[in-house]
């Protein structure tokens, strides 16, 4: 190799030492027995990072060390030194992902072990990578799902309570599912129902549910210490959340404490008032003491949504007793709930309706009236509702629930949450189903948002290590030192730094023009001597087109700044551009102008930005770049073709291709 170079007329090939100094990563070299013969500087340094900066160098059996490791770290260890030893047994590669954390830093790598033949003899090649961004990101994924998964379960208990609580004949009986039901579906290891005393309420107005935490303490404790809240919420008829640090500055709203009361441990509450008819409330439900983390939005809501549907179970369960006084606040309270509600026959017609059912279908309560529950449901699953619905009506399915699409009156879509729960009167025959309708169209968008997220963010970093990939090659080819090699990759590592955090402040993760005209020509900027300007309109500009356009900028006023116009004092850059429109295609027009500078002539050579301008423009963005050395200063005209929609997901790599022949 070095014979063939010195034929070429170019230095010598560097030493292996040299070549391994220049990975990145941590690679050590093991011989058949296990010892370390060579390791590169990122070995050492990944060392000393772990506390171990001699332990692991040249001469140590390396297979030793990790069969002598201990505590966490041993069985991982082990794992690695048996995947050594089989591939200098003979095996090709080995391969083990790990945990390396430190105090401080939160890190996993890979470990790749390769076999090298040399003279006969086999060696094992041992190279760690991070993949820390990768298993963080994982992480997210499955922190996102779990999330998803407890919302759902959440859902679920919700609309069995609904269904168990309709069938309670005794507003006690209602309370107590309801207080028992909010603390299993939100977490808490207490809660409690203080109703507002009447005549036809329990007799017993505080209703208690602990966890096996609070199995010690009296019921009396336990109300004694939510009267303050209770005070509060009926006072301002509004939901309250608190953390256990917040509440320290109210101690009134700790309400009558004792000796046993003051042992509790309030972590945090949330507090909502069962409404009644309007301007009126049957109570407070509250929750103290969350399992896991402080109470939520959600939480709340679910609270929330259990209060109204006590209210309305609470309330049938008075008509039964005083039926006219009953059914006029069962119907102020079904008509002012947030969710929607309505009652349909064994054809699935509406009987009655809400207010929230109109709110949410667009419909209003006559047209409802004279439609069924089949009319609101797409065509691709009316059918699979009907065959729910009509085993309901033959007596199959007291309850079920689902999510689903519903076609509002404006004919957009939006997601429903729907608990359809039949009534059957004393011989057993079908007389209507009550359907609680719940809007989770936000929630439906803002999953799919978070895929979109999670999709992208995979996207982002496959792009952006393929373009790193190739400015370390390209960089490496062109650089005749290491130190001209360092100082020129990391300019141009900055260069996209800055254009990836333009793209990550923008929501849609697109970039502006100028913005990045401004990153690499604002440090040139003189207060008395204008040294650059800047006219165009204002031109947001996708990732893919972004990364490589802004590397092309930055080798455009790196150029100018060491032989160019901003070599000197009174040499500027005036930069122009514009869009136009051709037979319904966008394109940009930008062309930069150096002046006062240095008299220009071609150079002698291309280095890589002449390449990132000829041949990655048009490569990746589909360019025309044409370049004029005039005397006066280096002219560069750019036309390049807008894409009128962001794709996401479909784009296999963007910016700099590392081959761009």
């Amino acid at each position: 190799m070095n014979r063939l170079s010195e034929q070429n007329g170019l230095p010598a090939a560097p030493p292996a030492q040299t070549i391994l100094d220049a990975i990145t990563g941590p690679v050590a070299v093991l011989d058949p027995t296990g010892i370390i013969i060579a390791v590169n500087r990122a070995w050492h340094d990944f060392g000393a990072a772990n506390g171990a900066p001699t332990a692991v160098a040249g001469g140590v059996n390396y297979l030793e060390i990790c069969d002598r490791a201990v505590g966490a770290d041993g069985p991982c260890a082990r794992a690695a030194a048996a995947g050594i030893r089989a591939v200098l047994a003979g095996k090709t590669t080995f391969s083990l992902e790990y945990p390396c954390h430190s105090p401080t830093v939160t890190r996993w790598f890979r470990l790749q072990v390769s076999r090298l033949l040399h003279d006969g003899v086999t060696y094992a090649v041992a190279a760690h990578h991070d993949i820390t961004d990768r298993v963080l990101i994982e992480q997210e994924r499955q922190a996102l799902l779990a999330r998803a998964h407890r919302h759902q379960e959440q859902l679920r208990s919700l609309a069995a309570t609904c269904a168990r609580i309709t069938l309670e004949e005794m507003p006690a009986s209602i309370f107590r599912e309801v207080t028992e039901q909010a603390r299993r579906i939100v977490g808490a290891h207490w809660a409690s129902t203080h109703t507002i005393p009447y005549v036809l309420w329990p007799e017993d107005p505080i209703i208690v549910s602990v966890s096996d935490k609070y199995r010690a303490f009296s019921r009396a404790a336990i109300a004694e210490s939510g009267v303050g809240i209770y005070t509060h919420v009926v006072q301002t008829k509004r939901p309250l959340r608190m953390t256990s640090e917040e509440l320290s500055h109210f101690p009134e709203l700790q309400g009558v404490r004792n000796t046993e009361a003051d042992l509790l441990v309030t972590e945090g509450l949330i507090a909502v008032p069962i409404p009644a008819a309007p301007g009126g409330m049957l109570g407070v439900l509250m929750l103290s003491d969350k399992e896991r983390g402080d109470f939520t939005a959600d939480d709340e809501a679910i609270l929330v949504q259990l209060s109204q549907i006590a209210s309305v179970a609470a309330e049938n369960a008075v008509r039964k007793r005083a039926e006219r006084e009953s059914r006029e606040r069962l119907w102020a309270t079904h008509e002012h709930a947030s969710v929607g509600i309505g009652e349909t026959d064994a054809s699935g017609r509406f009987l009655t309706v809400n207010k929230g059912l109109s709110s949410i279908t667009g419909y209003s309560r006559d047209e409802l009236l004279a439609m069924t529950v089949f009319d609101l449901v797409p065509p691709d699953v009316v059918e699979a509702e009907k065959a729910l619905y009509d085993r309901q009506v033959g007596g199959e399915l007291k309850t079920y629930t689902l999510e689903r699409r519903c076609i509002r009156k404006d004919g957009t879509n939006v997601w429903l949450h729907v608990s359809s729960t039949a009534v059957f009167g004393v011989h057993g025959q079908f007389q209507y189903s009550v359907r609680v309708i719940q809007d989770i169209d936000q929630r439906k968008r803002f999953e799919q948002r978070q895929s979109l997220l999670v999709r992208e963010l995979h996207q982002r970093v496959r792009n952006t290590l393929a373009v790193v990939e190739a400015l370390a090659s390209a960089t490496a080819r062109s650089a005749t030192h290491v130190r001209q090699f360092n100082q020129t990759f990391s300019s141009r590592i900055a260069a996209l730094a800055r254009t990836q955090t333009l793209l990550t402040d923008d929501y849609w993760q697109t970039a502006l023009l100028r913005d990045m005209l401004l990153c690499e020509l604002q440090p040139f900027e003189e207060k008395r001597h204008q040294r650059f300007t800047l006219e165009g309109p204002e031109v947001n500009l996708t990732a893919d087109l972004a990364i490589p356009l802004s590397m092309a900028l930055h080798e455009l006023a790196t150029n100018a700044a060491r032989y160019g116009a901003l070599s000197v004092r009174k040499g500027c850059v005036a930069v122009r551009w514009d869009v136009e429109t051709t037979d319904g295609m966008r394109a940009l027009r930008l062309t930069w102008v150096e002046r006062n500078g240095p008299p220009v002539e071609p150079p002698a050579h291309h280095g890589f930005g002449f390449t990132l301008l000829e041949r990655v423009l048009q490569a990746q963005c589909r360019a025309t770049v044409r370049l004029s050395f005039e005397p006066g200063g280096l002219e560069v005209h750019i036309e390049l073709p807008l894409t009128m929609n962001r794709a996401i997901g479909n784009v296999a790599t963007s910016g700099v291709n590392p081959d761009p022949r």
